[in-house]
């Protein structure tokens, strides 16, 4: 028994392992405790090898100890005064049911016992790892200290700055051209006007004077397509594109650049996502006939859909009443907001049900229904069809499980 631990530890390091949805552990001469619900098939409590690999590696170090394994899951180890400390698993990567099989079969867990892991950013994980050291040893530690001390990063601070000193001195011997500020502004001004036809030119017009973005032709061109959107996104947001329309297509093309090995698909990403989201710019310009307040409105659902949507919320932080926001939505959309909640909430489920392996109970908590039965009653008035005759009719067959 850890004797030294106190109840406040005890309560906080139970809330936040469930707060951040992680195994949190603590060791003492062989003896395991777990601060988690349902921990029993946890790799940590399972597998005895990762936590004397943990444990050893934390003795040699004051910093907190994180390691990554080959499935991009982390774990931690804190050695405190009075025992270890452990955390995880924390994955930076989604996983879909074979590299989730895996993952577990790595650690010896057994297949029934298998279930999905939350995602984490990587800040998110350097938060997590503060939190307790300051719980369990009341250290204090910067994320670069975390980074430095467990070798995340290939390339120290001090490298980065050696390296942009040399650049620097590389590019005013090569005697680079940067494509000029007014030239960029006029590309942006034509997608805030929703000019399709002037931006795709400008943007092709710019590829030929730019400097190199990267050490391949494949990296600076996937650059060019980073930059080149991302700037063209905001343009289209003070153009009068919602925010989240315009990161979402910007997301799209982003993403699929980055997966791409072909410079010509990639250009032509980036002239697609330019003329789109001008053309976007271009339409909402030419045939507005909703208020400000009707777009912020959707915008906020289509960000917020997942959650219990309440239209005090979504008036307040539009400075206006509930009874003029719902009024106004009505009569320039033809359906109240409730009904446009549930329009956005059946068509983010119709596509999980196509293009994943999540079960209809999963998908209807996941898009925030109350129930199950009341997923399939509004799910069947909009498609005319229940979810489970929709997913039999649409999904590919390259998404069908094996059975």
């Amino acid at each position: 028994m850890q004797k030294s631990q106190t109840p406040q530890t005890r309560y906080l390091l139970t809330h936040l392992s469930e707060l951040q949805g992680v195994g949190i552990f603590s060791l003492k001469d062989n003896n395991i405790i777990s601060y988690q619900k349902n921990s029993a098939h946890n790799p940590l409590h399972h597998c005895a090898e990762l936590l004397c690999s943990l444990a050893e590696n934390a003795e040699k170090q004051t910093v907190p100890y994180i390691c990554k394994d080959d499935y991009q899951a982390y774990f931690v180890c804190i050695k405190a005064p009075d025992a270890y400390y452990l955390v995880g698993p924390m994955c930076t990567v989604f996983f879909n049911k074979i590299e989730r099989h895996k993952f577990y079969r790595a650690y010896g867990i057994p297949e029934d016992a298998e279930k999905n892991l939350r995602q984490f950013t990587v800040t998110e994980i350097l938060q997590t790892v503060c939190i307790l050291a300051k719980i369990v040893c009341d250290a204090e530690y910067t994320d670069q200290q975390l980074l430095d001390a467990n070798h995340l990063v290939p390339v120290t601070k001090e490298q980065e700055t050696e390296e942009q000193i040399l650049f620097t001195l590389k590019s005013e011997e090569e005697d680079f051209y940067r494509h000029s500020y007014q030239e960029e502004r006029k590309l942006l001004d034509m997608v805030r006007e929703g000019n399709v036809e002037e931006a795709v030119r400008l943007s092709k017009d710019m590829d030929a004077e730019v400097g190199k973005l990267g050490a391949s032709e494949l990296t600076h061109w996937r650059n060019m397509l980073v930059v080149g959107v991302t700037l063209c996104a905001r343009a289209a947001i003070e153009g009068g594109l919602m925010p989240y329309a315009a990161y979402r297509m910007s997301g799209y093309y982003i993403n699929k650049g980055s997966e791409c090995k072909d410079i010509m698909q990639i250009l032509a990403y980036r002239n697609h996502a330019i003329e789109e989201l001008t053309k976007r710019v271009c339409e909402l310009k030419t045939k507005r006939h909703t208020s400000s307040y009707t777009e912020q409105c959707k915008d906020y659902v289509k960000k917020h859909f997942r959650e219990k949507i309440y239209l005090d919320d979504i008036a307040g932080k539009l400075g206006i009443s509930s009874s003029y926001l719902s009024r106004i939505f009505k009569r320039e959309t033809g359906i109240c907001i409730q009904d446009y909640v549930n329009d956005i909430r059946i068509e983010r489920a119709a596509n999980l049900l196509v293009y994943s392996e999540e079960t209809i109970p999963r998908i209807a908590e996941y898009v925030n229904f109350p129930s199950q039965s009341y997923f399939g009653k509004i799910f069947k008035a909009k498609k005319n069809m229940t979810p489970r005759q929709y997913r039999e009719s649409y999904k590919p067959t390259e998404f069908l499980e094996e059975k």
